[in-house]
């Protein structure tokens, strides 16, 4: 069943490097989406796929260290828009 989870991570260190790995994790489960820094530091992701691979994806992102220290996290689950084709990511020092 496909589904569409919307998330969100704070913490300390969240960059480029951050980013990269969600989009490297993302795209070892086969999801769409994207991931972004917003103004205060803080990352959101939203991200759509087949359910068992979205609930795998979110344990690992709120657990993950990628070179920072997560502080809060969040998950809030959706029916899925089918607006992606892709995983995009989009902050600073990021293509």
């Amino acid at each position: 069943m496909l589904k569409r989870v919307e998330s969100g991570v704070s913490g300390k260190g969240l960059g480029p490097d951050f980013l990269e790995g969600v989009r490297d994790l993302a795209l070892s489960y086969g999801l769409v989406g994207i991931a972004f820094t917003r103004d205060d530091g803080s990352i959101k992701v939203i991200a759509e796929g087949e359910e068992k691979k979205l609930e795998k994806f979110v344990k690992k992102l709120h657990k993950r260290q990628f070179f920072s220290s997560i502080e809060n996290t969040y998950a809030l689950w959706r029916e899925p828009t089918g607006g992606f084709q892709d995983f995009s990511c989009h902050g600073v020092g990021v293509e």
